[in-house]
């Protein structure tokens, strides 16, 4: 099997010729790999495009390259640097239309060597909510909807799987917004349908373009939509692009790192999809990879959970192959199983111990 096949069959919780290995190498990795050039050049600057950075990440670690990938739309909001200085930079989103031009609450800042940190509350930063100057961003790579997906499908071929992604109506990590329903839930509730539709009507538009699988990118939601909300605020559209998915034969896969085995249940038990990650272990998360797999193994594929501090960076290469051979033992049973790490691989995980998840997985994790 080539790499894209193995990951789709253990998607359709079916059994593969060995169980996938695919770290999830969101931006560290990729970014430690650019030499010592700042994060924004790929980030923000597509140089080279993030798809791209993410596909020779895993072609250099030699594991199945699983990828979730934002596709930006061509709208009339573009993101715009409102700060820089030598070790990072701030963007937000400006819209401009005939009734003038609209900010984000919130910006994104880029650190040179570290992780993107996105939604952060502009009193945090100490920038003004209407800047007085602002820098364009002039991209590498420029492209937009279905061009930009076909250009990383057609590069990442038979080593892994690209799956376009939407991000369900929920809460954000906003406190104003989790205020706001408190104090007002009907007019929360109101914006949360409105995103809905529109997110509807782009998952209809990506599952047109026929992809291996839609992915579901809502990460930490559960920490800010406990059951209570989630039922209020997001399992109705939840259900509904699963089984629009359903409908074009597309699995569904979705990403919630933190505490989710609430909606590992009711995932399986009330709506259409067909996988979730990274199931974090205790106490980042509150996932036990046994009992998923025996509670919930016969509905959904699993994808996870190496401890990526404790294990992936901390750990010797030993110790890791022996992390890797508990999951296999824990999940890979009937098929249905990927490995991977609970959340994304640190940017100082040593080489080796992303190299040997695919030694594992080819070895230990053979299907008879």
């Amino acid at each position: 099997m080539t790499s894209r096949e193995r990951l789709i069959a253990a998607l359709r919780n079916e059994i593969p010729d060995h169980v996938p290995a695919a770290p999830d190498m969101w931006e560290m990795i990729p970014m430690r790999l650019m030499n010592g050039r700042p994060s924004w050049e790929m980030l923000l600057f597509n140089d080279p495009p993030v798809w791209k950075g993410r596909a020779d990440a895993a072609t250099h670690f030699g594991v199945d390259g699983f990828f979730g990938l934002h596709i930006p739309a061509e709208t009339n909001t573009r993101e715009v640097i409102v700060h820089q200085e030598e070790q990072k930079m701030i963007t937000r989103f400006l819209t401009e239309t005939d009734d003038g031009r609209a900010w984000s609450p919130t910006a994104t800042v880029y650190h040179r060597n570290e992780p993107s940190a996105h939604l952060v509350e502009l009193s945090i930063l100490g920038i003004p909510e209407e800047p007085e100057s602002w820098t364009e961003v002039r991209r590498n790579y420029e492209k937009f909807d279905r061009e930009y997906f076909e250009d990383a499908r057609e590069y990442v071929g038979e080593t892994g799987l690209v799956a376009p992604m939407v991000c369900l109506p929920c809460l954000s990590s906003r406190q104003d917004e989790i205020y706001r329903y408190y104090d007002d839930p009907a007019a929360v509730r109101e914006e949360k349908r409105r995103e809905g539709e529109a997110m509807l009507e782009r998952a209809r538009e990506l599952l047109s373009w026929e992809p291996d699988a839609l992915m579901l990118g809502n990460s930490g939601m559960m920490l800010f939509n406990p059951e209570p909300v989630f039922r209020d605020l997001v399992l109705e559209w939840m259900k509904k692009v699963t089984a629009m998915a359903k409908e074009k034969n597309i699995p569904t896969h979705i990403h919630c790192c933190g505490k989710e085995l609430d909606l590992v249940r009711i995932g399986a038990e009330e709506t259409d999809l067909d996988s979730i990650e990274p199931l974090e272990i205790p106490p980042m998360g509150d996932c036990v990879l046994k009992e998923v797999k025996e509670r919930y193994g016969d509905r959904l594929a699993l994808k996870g959970n190496l401890h990526t501090t404790e294990i992936m960076l901390r750990a010797t290469r030993e110790q890791v192959a022996d992390a890797c051979k508990q999951a296999i033992d824990d999940a890979a049973e009937g098929g249905g199983f990927i490995l991977s790490t609970g959340d994304q691989t640190p940017r100082d995980a040593p080489d080796e111990n992303i190299r040997v998840m695919q030694e594992v997985a080819e070895t230990y994790g053979k299907y008879e």
